[in-house]
């Protein structure tokens, strides 16, 4: 009987690989490979709340036997050293895919998003409350309008030039007169 209950303990924890994921149900239902020659079906997989994800085939899952039978089977933890990056420093936390997309929360208060396409899907009000936004990307675009409370800047032919720096030289301009009287002409009458 102690027999039993000891091997009963030993098989209460184990690693497996996965197989297949169903992602269909509440819970996530795997296949895994666990102990030689034992492949299970239907093994819940209990993730944290707020946090998804479907593992690919051959990540690494921990097992756990519900009160130590191997008939009830839940995966507790899936990882996939294959993919996982590395070399983050104390603290800091990333979210990562298998293709190399990136949301890193980085110490010193700043999260780098690296990706091919980042896009934002909002009902209504896009909101950032922070000192700066850095976007490094060839092309920004929105299917809306795009409203500030500060100014423009952009960098033409190298020379830095704002929205208002723009309207205030386009309000002040005049063009020489064509004609034989010379002098120049008056400033716009429509502002820009």
């Amino acid at each position: 009987m102690i027999e039993r209950l000891a091997r009963r303990v030993r098989l209460m924890v184990a690693r497996a690989v996965l197989n297949l994921v169903n992602d269909a149900a509440g819970l996530q239902r795997l296949q895994v490979s666990a102990l030689a020659d034992e492949t299970r079906d239907d093994v819940e997989r209990a993730q944290n709340y707020g946090l998804t994800s479907v593992p690919l085939p051959g990540a690494t899952a921990i097992l756990v036997a519900v009160a130590g039978s191997r008939d009830h089977l839940v995966a507790t933890a899936v990882d996939d050293e294959r993919h996982r990056p590395s070399g983050l420093a104390p603290g800091e936390v990333c979210i990562y895919t298998h293709e190399g997309d990136r949301i890193h929360l980085k110490n010193g208060r700043l999260i780098e998003i690296s990706t091919q396409t980042l896009r934002v899907n909002a009902g209504a009000l896009v909101e950032l409350n922070t000192p700066l936004v850095k976007l490094n990307a060839p092309l920004v675009t929105t299917s809306g309008q795009l409203k500030t409370a500060g100014d423009i800047t952009d960098n033409a032919g190298g020379n830095s030039r704002t929205v208002a720096g723009m309207r205030q030289v386009f309000g002040d301009h005049v063009h020489p007169e064509t004609n034989t009287s010379g002098g120049t002409t008056g400033k716009p009458t429509q502002g820009m």
